[in-house]
């Protein structure tokens, strides 16, 4: 699977540019260590992804064309254990997915969403988007991304990986 050139350059790249652009928390006092639960915060969200743990969940087996009504063109999703478990109803406390972005064949930029708290809301969820040169959105209730996974057909995730 096509990567930046190290997962190093990438964590720096991200990591710089989220220190420059993003006017959020760098840390929410997660455990950076987890693999089945992303770190939030720029700096910490960064690093975990740089880590690569979410490789291990319930990947698609390629990048294909956005799905409407997505905004981010070719992409690969994977679900962790949690998100990946859940069959009906609302998404358990931890819940998690990661969308890589691509351009060609490199992944430019992340989508993260978890499950932060109980219920149903756009606000129960965690949601970062960035790349090398922005950082999209970092927080609960991010109302850029929200406003679109409102259309999900359960609890604001659209793909649930088979």
């Amino acid at each position: 699977m096509p990567r930046f050139t190290s997962l190093a350059a990438a964590a720096t790249a991200l990591g710089l540019a989220a220190a420059c652009t993003d006017p959020g928390p760098e840390s929410f006092g997660d455990d950076p260590t987890d693999p089945q639960v992303p770190a939030r915060g720029t700096t910490d969200v960064t690093n975990w992804l740089a880590a690569g743990y979410y490789l291990t969940w319930h990947c698609e087996a390629e990048p294909h064309p956005g799905r409407s009504p997505s905004p981010h063109g070719r992409s690969r999703i994977c679900n962790n254990d949690a998100l990946h478990a859940t069959t009906s109803g609302a998404f358990p406390v931890g819940a998690a997915a990661v969308k890589e972005i691509f351009d060609g064949a490199t992944i430019r930029s992340y989508a993260v969403a978890r499950k932060v708290t109980e219920g149903t809301g756009g606000d129960q969820w965690y949601w970062y988007e960035g790349n090398p040169d922005k950082i999209f959105a970092n927080g609960e209730g991010a109302e850029n991304c929200t406003g679109c996974h409102m259309q999900a057909a359960r609890d604001f995730v659209f793909t649930i990986v088979p």
